[in-house]
């Protein structure tokens, strides 16, 4: 059988071809347990097992299910993290934020602090790429702080854990740290309508929504948290959304910081970094 054949017109009706091409060699790459570039994109074989997974992955493709939820798992700066609906899929624009970081933070003996860290992917490709460096991670959501650890030891990293409420963080409970970096919930209830359904329908909204009145609420509490427990010639890093950069930046600053906004490499402004 053709199985590349039987799954481009199963679900040429939902993905373009350039789609169906790269799902198919995420799903293929993982029944054979190849890295991706290593795929033969014609030709594959499989046995009984290993075809009722593919069949099983075609059916939720046609349901809109996100590649990663079907296999469990994500890339994310050079590392694998497992993902399910309680956590959101890496994004590439987070990336872009780690490298910055590691950028200017490498060869630093830092103390990080990553609020709402979700699947753990910031906090853990950090450690990864800073050995020495201390990290810690919290978010209010106890299914994914359980996902975080299991990536955590999944990539071998010492990652310290907390389950709070980065809206009500008492700073008496934190020590200070040379780095925080937070890419809390940003979007407003109002942009909803706008964005795909494969992301409204299948990833946490605490992670993704806040209401509109609130859009900026919390970089507003984690920059207060920061005035306290931010070391001097610390850094706060934020990834944010590009629709309130200029109001977001104005917050941070009326705080006393120095904020300057980062664009990503589609030109849009989707970082703070910010300084005292």
């Amino acid at each position: 059988m053709n199985y590349k054949q039987v799954f481009k017109s199963e679900l040429a009706h939902v993905y373009t071809d350039n789609e169906l091409d790269v799902l198919f060699k995420l799903i293929a790459a993982d029944i054979k347990n190849q890295e991706f570039n290593h795929v033969l994109q014609d030709s594959i074989s499989l046995n009984q097992t290993e075809e009722a997974f593919f069949n099983n992955a075609v059916h939720q493709l046609k349901a809109l299910k996100p590649i990663q939820h079907i296999l469990g798992k994500a890339d994310f700066y050079g590392l694998k993290f497992i993902v399910s609906p309680d956590v959101l899929i890496p994004r590439p624009e987070t990336e872009e934020l780690v490298h910055l970081m590691i950028t200017e933070q490498k060869n630093k003996s830092i103390n990080v602090l990553d609020i709402g860290t979700g699947s753990g992917c910031i906090a853990i490709s950090l450690k990864r790429t800073l050995p020495q460096a201390t990290v810690s991670a919290l978010d209010i959501s106890l299914p994914a702080l359980a996902i975080a650890k299991q990536n955590a030891e999944r990539n071998k990293t010492n990652i310290t854990f907390f389950n709070d409420d980065a809206l009500n963080l008492a700073t008496k409970s934190y020590p200070k740290y040379d780095v925080i970096v937070s890419n809390p919930p940003y979007i407003a209830e109002k942009e909803k309508a706008e964005m795909e359904n494969l992301v409204v329908a299948n990833e946490p909204h605490l992670a993704l929504f806040v209401e509109d009145k609130e859009a900026l609420i919390f970089y507003d509490k984690i920059a207060d948290f920061a005035l306290t427990n931010l070391k001097p010639n610390g850094t706060l890093y934020f990834e944010i959304n590009q629709n309130l950069a200029t109001e977001n930046k104005q917050i941070i600053e009326a705080k006393g910081f120095k904020a300057q906004l980062l664009k990503d490499i589609n030109n849009n402004n989707r970082m703070i970094k910010a300084v005292f």
